[in-house]
Parts: structure tokens; C-alpha cells; sequence
């Protein structure tokens, strides 16, 4: 449209070369030859929409094959075979692929050409075969809704295995994300973690590979899971465990089924939420926290100042009641395998939030004088606050700390 208001104007936009190199492909090819032409060396970007039009014209398919040389990224939602199969050259300068909606197929030379220099890979519902070669030196690897086809042809969620080769073929990972679920085996608690140790962005929403990498230097976590049924390994909390030794203030919130952990300070983040567990979630939930907080304390306590909310409603009929389980937990002195002294799980627990009527004042008693005399290497802050709240979502609750001191039996 520019190109019409004036001659200068025309003249200006056809001498500028990066103006030409975004080349869209889905309805229509006429553009595609002037575009390639006053594009001229710069680095094209190319998306692939449809290829309807494209292969009623055979010259337009040459001469995308021949600019291979020059692609620098690629969006496809639709395999360019043909395209593929005449080039001449290898797309070497690609650096960015993203393919959405498309089925791999097996045998694929195209990631084979374009191996040496592709630093972000991106697969949205799209399926891969079952013996795709993982791409190598990627810095950026996002999987969305993945599947693939097993050797005896039936597609399936990507299974665990495979995404573990990908970790071990990209050791210099920055940016991971995994939404969708993948495929368990009865292997998967034994395949090894890999280590990233330049991974600082991860987003997993799949709790059956939370465990299989681990990233000492990483700056933002987010785990997030639904309908959890299965204990996952206790180095599934390794990575964020990490991030928790930089941050200043975190929060631990637990309702009916579900577990959240939050904290933010400055360029570090983490939120796991662990949702809708299934069966016999209160012991579930208890047990997932107290890996949490092993894994996480391992070497040192988690200095962060921290807020416990204690939302969950008891089931009727049932005696396990989770909050009261999770104040024994913490409650309870660990062994500091480094000194061979006792200390407590978060030193900084500061405030406790709980659902009216909240737990029986004796209970909430016991255990704030518990964590204010025993004897550990590390003496726990003292408890600043105990809340009844009418939601989880209130930030104006009654502070009921001077009545449960106060509590006679």
C-alpha cells in the first residue's frame, strides 16, 4: 500500500531488502518471485500456511528451494515435502523453526539439513516418528499437545523416553517448555536427570518428566499438573528447590486436592501447582510436600520468609486431617546430614492461614511452642500471625495469635 503514495516512497521500500524478507505463504503465489528478487541477501523469514497454491506452480516451488541458503526461520503448518526434495543447498542460516499442526514423517532429511545451526525448535500439536533423531544445540525447545507414532504404528502422547532424548542431545538448554501430557513407562523413575546447566526459563505441565533434568543456575520455574495420582520422584523438586534459596518470601497454600507453591523476588519465580489429586490425596498431598521441602532444603534451610495457608476442607467421615498433619511435619526437627544436628523445615515460617472455624487453638499451641523451644542448630523465627479467613482469596482475616497463646487446653 506505501508503495503507492509516491515514487520516492516506492523507491525506498523496494531498495530496502528487510522490508521483503517476511514471505507468506496460503493464498496466492504471485508475490513470491518479486519478494525473493528485492529481498536480495537478507535473511528470509518464510510461513507456510497452505501449500495449495504453491504446488500448481512449479516455478514458485524452485525457486523457495533454491533461497533455502538464505531461510532464518520457518513457520510451517503444513510439511513441505516437495520443497524439501529439491533443495539444492542446505538452509544452513536457519535458526528458528516452528511447526504446528503437521505430521513429521519418518525418514525426514529436512532436520538433518538444517542440524548445524537451529537454536529454537517449536512443535505445537504436531507428531513425530517414533524414531525421529532429537535436533542438536538447540537453546530453545517448546513442545505443545506432541505426539507420536509407535513402532507398531498407533499415535500416542509423546512418551517420557523420547523427551529425554531430547534433553541429552541439548545440554545447553535456555528456554524448555512442555505443555500436554507424555507417555509413562514403567522405567520412567529410572531414567537419569540430565543436567542444564544454562537453563533459565522452564514451564511443565507435565508431572511425569518434572524429574528428568535439573538446572542449578535456572531463574523462573513453573510446574503445573492435573490430576495427579502418582507420587512423583523426589528430584522432580529439585530445580525449583534451587530458585527457593534466592527468594525473600514464598508462599505454601493447600486446599481440598491441590498444592501450591508460589514465590517471586525480583528475577526469580516459582509456582508449582499441583491440582485435583485423585484417590487418597490428603496422604498424596502430605507426602509430595515433605519431598518438596527434602529435596528443596537438601543442602541448606530455605531462608525465605514464608506464609502457610491451610485451606483444605476434612472429608466427612475421615480422620486425616491435612492441615494438622502438615503442622507435625513441620513440627518435627530433621537431621542436618551436613552437621549431624536437628533443625527445622523453613526456619522462616512467619504467618499461618486458615479456613473459619481454622484448627483447634491447642493443636495451633502445641505447635507454635514446639518451633519456639526445642533445641536445633537453627532456632525457628517466631510465628508473627495466625489467620481465620472466610476464603483463600481474603487478605482481611481476623489474627487470632494472642487467643491461641492464650489457650488454656
Amino acid at each position: 500500500m506505501w508503495r503507492t503514495v509516491c515514487r520516492k516512497w516506492k523507491d525506498v521500500i523496494d531498495g530496502c531488502p528487510s522490508l521483503w524478507s517476511k514471505i507468506v505463504l496460503g493464498s496466492g503465489t504471485k508475490h513470491v518471485k518479486p519478494q525473493l528478487e528485492n529481498s536480495k541477501a537478507a535473511p528470509l523469514h518464510l510461513e507456510i500456511l497452505s501449500l495449495n497454491d504453491v504446488y500448481e506452480d512449479d516455478h514458485v516451488v524452485q525457486l523457495l528451494a533454491d533461497s533455502a541458503y538464505r531461510w532464518r526461520s520457518v513457520l510451517l503448518f503444513e510439511y513441505p515435502g516437495e520443497i524439501i526434495r529439491r533443495l539444492g543447498s542446505s538452509p544452513s542460516t536457519l535458526e528458528i523453526l516452528n511447526i504446528h499442526v503437521t505430521q513429521i514423517p519418518e525418514g525426514c532429511r529436512f532436520f538433518n539439513l538444517i542440524r548445524p545451526n537451529l537454536r529454537k525448535l517449536t512443535l505445537v500439536k504436531s507428531t513425530i516418528p517414533y524414531n525421529f533423531d532429537p535436533t542438536l544445540g538447540l537453546e530453545e525447545l517448546h513442545f505443545s499437545d506432541v505426539r507420536e507414532y509407535r513402532k507398531d504404528g498407533i499415535r500416542h502422547y509423546l512418551s517420557v523416553h523420547t523427551f529425554h532424548r531430547f534433553l541429552q542431545a541439548n545440554p545447553n538448554l535456555h528456554v524448555l517448555e512442555l505443555y500436554g501430557s507424555v507417555y509413562p513407562s514403567q522405567s520412567n523413575h529410572a531414567l537419569q536427570s540430565i543436567n542444564l546447566p544454562k537453563l533459565e526459563n522452564v514451564v511443565m505441565h507435565a508431572p511425569d518428566a518434572f524429574h528428568l533434568f535439573r538446572a542449578e543456575h535456572c531463574v523462573a520455574v513453573r510446574f503445573l499438573a492435573g490430576y495427579l495420582v502418582e507420587r512423583p520422584p523426589p528430584s522432580a523438586w529439585t530445580t525449583p528447590g534451587h530458585i527457593l534459596k534466592r527468594v525473600e518470601r514464598m508462599k505454601i497454600s493447600v486446599t481440598s486436592g491441590c498444592l501450591r507453591v508460589t514465590a517471586v523476588t525480583g528475577p526469580y519465580k516459582v509456582e508449582v501447582t499441583l491440582d485435583d489429586m485423585y484417590g487418597d490425596w490428603e496422604h498424596l498431598l502430605c507426602s509430595i510436600l515433605e519431598d518438596f521441602l527434602d529435596e528443596a532444603e537438601k543442602d541448606t534451610s530455605i531462608s525465605a520468609r514464608v506464609e502457610l495457608g491451610l485451606f483444605a476442607d476434612k472429608p466427612p467421615g475421615r480422620d486425616f486431617d491435612v492441615g494438622l498433619e502438615i503442622l507435625k511435619l513441620l513440627q518435627t526437627p530433621v537431621w542436618d546430614p551436613s552437621s549431624g544436628e536437628k533443625r527445622w523445615r523453613i526456619p522462616n515460617l512467619g504467618t499461618i492461614s486458615m479456613l473459619d472455624p481454622g484448627l483447634p487453638y491447642h493443636h495451633l499451641l502445641a505447635f507454635v511452642q514446639a518451633r519456639s523451644t526445642y533445641n536445633c542448630m537453627q532456632p525457628a523465627s517466631p510465628i508473627t500471625g495466625i489467620f481465620i479467613r472466610s476464603s483463600e482469596w481474603d487478605d482481611d482475616g481476623e489474627d487470632v495469635l494472642n487467643e491461641v497463646m492464650a489457650c488454656t487446653g
